[in-house]
């Protein structure tokens, strides 16, 4: 009965023993399975660098548009992705720094709001994918091959201006303009793009394209003066210097009575008159969109470029009272009416 008994107990033992290490086996299974969970966590943030060229309301609504596509596409910033933001004030030094230290810190993508902006990136790096956003001539501006086969790691959104359509606006607004003053920066690519296919399009239409760069905001004031003297309206491309300094060019022009005809849309709350405008925090979330999809495996050097080229028909009621211009109801029909910012 006695040796009965120790191998009960024996047998109780054995069972606990066996016990005991499944128990510790199972939760060291678990601990690694947590291990693994937090590694895939790490695993999937991306971290995400936007530069933008300057601060202007319409490339601020551009880097919103594309913090905005980013996350309606899966990408959150503070959740699953850090965007560092880092702003170049329109010094293509300054931009280049920015770009290298982005590079540098291990971006995994990289976001260039604006030409310069976009260029600074593609001088600092072959391997990370960069989105261009809102670049006018991405061609011509030696970031890609063809707007159908970018051929690099570099990809986006153009936003070419509908410039014949902001022109005839403006002929059915002012039928008596002859002499269309064309300004923008010498120092841009885009500019330079955007200007040249104005002043063609300036021609087409039997008028006189009157031509003035600038190669920085200190010469817009006596440029616009100087330019009042000549022509009868200002056609303004898409230009980063011009938009830095746009309340200088708003208050020389009136001084003059005359009116701005400008490319971007929010420009008209500035104080343009009119023109038939792109979205910009569209063309911001367009940017975003294409990111996403790059993030997720999208190989940019064979994803065509996005081109923005239609926009609304938007028109400032409180500028052409201020200066005297009655707008046709054909126009404003089909207008979308703009309000001056206070």
């Amino acid at each position: 009965m006695k040796r009965k008994g120790l191998f009960l107990t024996l047998g109780v033992i054995v069972l606990l023993l066996v016990g005991v290490f499944a128990f510790s086996m199972a939760d060291s299974g678990n601990d690694e399975s947590q291990e693994g969970t937090e590694t895939s966590e790490e695993q999937e943030t991306f971290v995400v660098g936007i530069l933008q060229t300057a601060s202007h309301p319409a490339l601020d609504a551009i880097t919103e548009g594309a913090i905005e596509g980013l996350a309606e596409n899966g990408y959150v910033d503070g959740e699953n992705t850090e965007i560092v933001f880092q702003n170049g004030q329109g010094d293509q030094n300054l931009m280049n720094t920015m770009a290298q230290s982005l590079v540098e810190d291990g971006a995994d993508l990289l976001i260039g709001i604006g030409t310069p902006a976009s260029q600074a990136f593609a001088n600092a790096t072959d391997d990370i994918p960069i989105i261009m956003g809102a670049v006018s001539d991405p061609v011509g501006a030696g970031l890609v091959a063809s707007e159908e086969a970018p051929g690099k790691n570099i990809t986006g959104v153009k936003d070419q201006a509908p410039v014949e359509a902001q022109l005839a606006m403006m002929l059915e607004m002012l039928p008596e303009a002859m002499e269309i003053g064309v300004l923008y920066s010498s120092g841009e690519d885009n500019s330079r793009a955007e200007g040249e296919r104005a002043e063609k399009a300036i021609e087409e239409l039997g008028l006189n394209p009157v031509t003035y760069t600038v190669s920085s905001t200190n010469e817009i004031q006596q440029t616009v003066a100087t330019m009042a003297q000549e022509v009868d309206v200002i056609y303004l491309p898409t230009d980063n210097t011009i938009a830095s300094a746009f309340d200088t060019v708003v208050s020389e022009a009136n001084r003059y009575d005359i009116p701005l005809i400008p490319t971007v849309d929010s420009m008209i709350a500035q104080g343009g008159l009119a023109t038939v405008g792109i979205n910009q925090t569209d063309t911001g979330f367009e940017t975003g969109r294409m990111a996403a999809e790059v993030l997720q495996g999208k190989n940019p050097s064979g994803f065509p470029v996005f081109v923005l080229s239609e926009g609304d028909k938007l028109v400032n009621q409180q500028q052409a009272d201020l200066l005297g211009i009655e707008i046709p109801q054909t126009v404003l029909d089909e207008a979308i009416m703009i309000e001056t910012n206070e």
